[in-house]
């Protein structure tokens, strides 16, 4: 009998372990919640949000709510400003980034586009980008040095773009199936997530590769991709988690886990670090951006 019950109890210790382990990687992680970016009135809600942008000057956050069609914008310390829908003239947006001078470029998934806002003139001009005779499917956008760059979820590779919106640089790599799922701009290179491999890229500036990065297999589904001064941070969307990674894809810790409650993600979309310092999280099924410091 002894021999019998010996199994059960030894699931039952494996069980316990299992479970005190994200509670482990938590209490390691050193990010604190300290704000969330969301609106309060009832039936008015964020649904959706695909996005969160920043504009340094002003000190203003811009969430991309993709499911009522608007931009909302918040001060630096997560105050609701205002709700733009541009006159009812946006199609499902889904990212976007405020240059210098005020205007805005929107990815708009509803038109293929990428449109431009400029909010005192109440213009708003869509843009069908072309690659040759191909079309471009704008997914993300990141700006730098006065230049937009662009994911084309059709190919899976990043566009730079010149000044006339003509395709000038792409970054990619052709051993990868599934092409690039998300990217970002930083330390002056373009940074590329490919999910099905689990791999991250660092590009140089003429679109060589000059590092590959495999991630380890804690990540499941990796949709998103933050650069920071201590690492690689990786959002996975099955698992609701932050990934913690060295420049050099060693798996550091996770935090963050499934819920509604502070602290917790329902199907998250995007991880952004703001120009403060903050990690920003896109929390799409929670309808609101989470904010954590160090």
């Amino acid at each position: 009998m002894k021999k019998l019950h010996s199994i059960p109890a030894r699931r039952l210790l494996l069980a316990t372990i299992l479970a005190l382990l994200p509670a482990t990687a938590l209490a390691q992680a050193p990010w604190q919640w300290q704000m969330s970016l969301k609106i309060e009135t009832a039936g008015n809600a964020m649904y959706m949000p695909a996005a969160v942008a920043f504009d340094r000057e002003s000190e203003r956050y811009y969430a991309v709510d993709a499911g009522r069609n608007r931009l909302v914008s918040f001060t630096r310390d997560g105050e609701m400003l205002k709700a733009f829908s541009a006159d009812d003239r946006l199609k499902a947006p889904f990212d976007l980034v405020r240059l210098d001078d005020g205007r805005l470029w929107v990815v708009e998934k509803g038109r293929n586009s990428l449109t431009r806002i400029d909010i005192g003139a109440r213009e708003v001009k869509p843009h069908i980008l072309r690659d040759g005779s191909r079309q471009v499917f704008p997914d993300r956008i990141a700006q730098e040095g006065g230049r937009l760059h662009v994911l084309d979820r059709a190919s899976g590779q990043v566009l730079r773009l010149a000044a006339d919106l003509n395709v000038e640089q792409r970054f990619g790599s052709p051993d990868t199936a599934g092409g690039l799922a998300d990217f970002v701009i930083a330390d002056g290179s373009v940074w590329g997530l490919e999910a099905r491999a689990k791999k991250v890229f660092r590009f140089r500036s003429d679109g060589s590769i000059a590092q590959t990065i495999q991630l380890g297999e804690q990540v499941d589904f990796p949709v998103s991709l933050a650069v920071g001064d201590s690492g690689l941070y990786v959002l996975d969307r099955h698992q609701n988690s932050v990934f913690a990674f060295s420049e050099d894809g060693r798996f550091r810790y996770r935090f963050l886990g499934p819920g509604h409650a502070r602290g917790q993600l329902h199907f998250p979309r995007q991880i952004r670090f703001d120009p403060w310092g903050r990690l920003c999280v896109v929390d799409e099924g929670n309808g609101r951006v989470e904010i954590y410091t160090r």
